[in-house]
């Protein structure tokens, strides 16, 4: 009655021509149908009887406002410490919290695909990568290729070039030309980002030696928070919006793209093996024919590739130690105990290499684990589409086209899953180390930093190798000092920009008696 009236007010004549009608009529047409559509997601939608914030059930602006905000992913976790182990975060999504659900949701026979919102991770709007690729069958084809980069003899081969740049990284921290108190946050991402770059191709950024180059880094943050930021709502990015309401990440993007595109032109002009005759990964890529018609990758899938190469691979080196070095200035126990594993392992730092000595240091893995576990890399949700058929998720039926996921940050707080969450503890995963066996065991199946099934990171064990090298070397060779006290006060801070946004810890460096900075070969560029 009341809109009736309104509307009567409205119009003074001919409704054709009386503007200020058509107006009002738009207006509270538009009202209404919010209101309308309000009404339905909380009350009658298919997902209405799952738990979760108000104005999320209703409109998943609530979703982007979060992740603006850089912890989108320690939301979730309130979410499932509030509403429980599933909770409805946006209108049409759902997010889970359970070891079963993650099982179920991501491993091998899991009826998903990846949902639309890859798209606004893809550099190039035609071309999927591997990791954005939404079907499985594809997915995988694009996975065999990528693997042949990540083969035990190619593992071998990185081998020399990530110890050279760990060794560069080693002599810069006590370098009296570089600052003293050194945010290794910054350190750890220029060695990640020179270590990915003579694996992939074959060349070092040297921004480790060479701060001209480091202008690199925001930019690189900046293609991965757009990344975020128009996946949550895939029509800002279909339609541009996200360009226009964040120029200057936008801005970013494409200018890291189009380096991007200068380097992968310059290392596809050098042929199949680059100029020094080393087996890189665009040897892998560039090597390889379809099997069925024999055509090369084009320079497109070659660009989306490298991309994705430079841009996750050097997150979980970086953030992995990041972390590790954080913890082990907090707990100072921890770091006694490592350095009295690798003091009674190894004899020289040149020793510390990936041998049958380095499986002795389980207490460096047991570190390495409990530090991916807290600063988990990559640490917000990975959303899934169930198929046609539907599944069933931790024992309960969802049908064709509801979105489901799970934050890494959730399964990593979850005290089901971790006793003490928020304590580091690496002995949750060691086995007669005082920790009872049905919590190492729990730990173990719930611990996956690297992901599982079809879209396990095809780049685990060259992480982990970057890792072990990385933490081990600095660990045997320096006395290290935090030179930020207070930031250890609390735990590690990560904000969630789809990769990780970190800094610290602060930290001084001091060469150990007895110990001598290894050897380095010229840096190539």
């Amino acid at each position: 009655m009341f809109i009736a009236q309104y509307l009567q007010s409205l119009s003074t004549g001919d409704l054709a021509t009386d503007a200020k009608y058509i107006v009002g009529l738009l207006g509270v047409s538009t009202l209404v149908y919010i209101f309308c559509l309000a009404i339905y997601r909380v009350w009658f939608h298919p997902l209405a009887k799952y738990p979760g914030p108000l104005l999320g059930r209703i409109t998943p602006l609530y979703d982007f406002y979060i992740a603006y905000g850089e912890k989108r992913a320690h939301h979730f976790a309130y979410m499932h410490a509030k509403y429980g182990p599933v909770v409805r975060f946006t209108p049409d999504y759902l997010s889970f919290n359970s070891t079963k659900a993650f099982e179920d949701i991501y491993g091998w026979k899991a009826n998903v695909r990846k949902t639309d919102s890859m798209t606004s991770t893809q550099s190039d709007p035609e071309t999927m990568s591997t990791f954005s690729e939404i079907h499985r069958v594809p997915a995988l084809k694009k996975r065999k290729i990528l693997q042949q980069g990540f083969s035990e003899s190619a593992l071998r081969d990185a081998e020399e070039y990530i110890v050279d740049q760990i060794n560069i990284f080693c002599r810069e921290l006590v370098n009296p030309a570089t600052e003293h108190k050194k945010d290794m946050s910054l350190w750890l991402n220029y060695l990640a980002y020179d270590i990915m770059g003579e694996i992939v191709f074959g060349k070092g950024f040297n921004m480790l030696t060479n701060d001209k180059i480091r202008y690199i880094l925001p930019l690189i943050d900046d293609m991965t928070f757009s990344m975020l930021l128009g996946g949550i709502i895939p029509s800002f990015h279909k339609w541009g919006l996200i360009d226009w309401i964040f120029p200057s990440i936008s801005a970013g993007r494409m200018k890291f793209i189009k380096e991007s595109e200068a380097r992968v032109a310059a290392r596809i002009a050098e042929g199949v093996s680059n100029s020094a005759g080393r087996k890189d990964f665009f040897y892998h890529l560039m090597k390889h024919r379809d099997p069925e018609t024999g055509e090369p990758l084009s320079k497109k899938m070659l660009l989306t590739e490298g991309v994705l190469l430079i841009t996750a691979g050097s997150d979980t080196t970086s953030t992995g130690l990041a972390g590790a070095l954080f913890y082990l200035l907090k707990h100072p126990h921890c770091m006694k105990r490592l350095r009295e594993e690798l003091d009674s392992v190894f004899d020289t730092v040149e020793e510390i290499r990936m041998t049958t000595k380095m499986t002795k240091c389980r207490y460096l893995k047991a570190c390495i684990d409990e530090s991916l576990r807290m600063a988990p890399p990559g640490p917000g949700m990975s959303p899934r589409t169930v198929m046609e058929g539907g599944m069933m998720i931790d024992g309960e039926y969802f049908p064709e086209g509801t979105d489901v996921g799970g934050a890494a940050y959730t399964y990593a707080y979850n005290p089901e899953n971790f006793t003490d969450p928020e304590v580091f503890r690496p002995e949750r995963f060691l086995l007669g180390e005082g920790e009872p066996e049905p919590d190492v065991l729990r730990a173990k199946g719930s611990y996956w930093p690297f992901g599982t099934g079809v879209r396990k990171c095809p780049g685990m064990k060259m992480a982990l190798q970057e890792l072990y090298l990385g933490i081990a070397r600095t660990v045997y060779l320096f006395d290290i000092t935090s030179e930020k006290p207070e930031e250890l006060k609390t735990n590690f801070e990560i904000l969630d920009h789809f990769n990780v946004k970190k800094e610290g810890p602060w930290c001084s460096f001091k060469l150990r008696e007895g110990r001598q900075l290894p050897s380095c070969r010229p840096v190539s560029s």
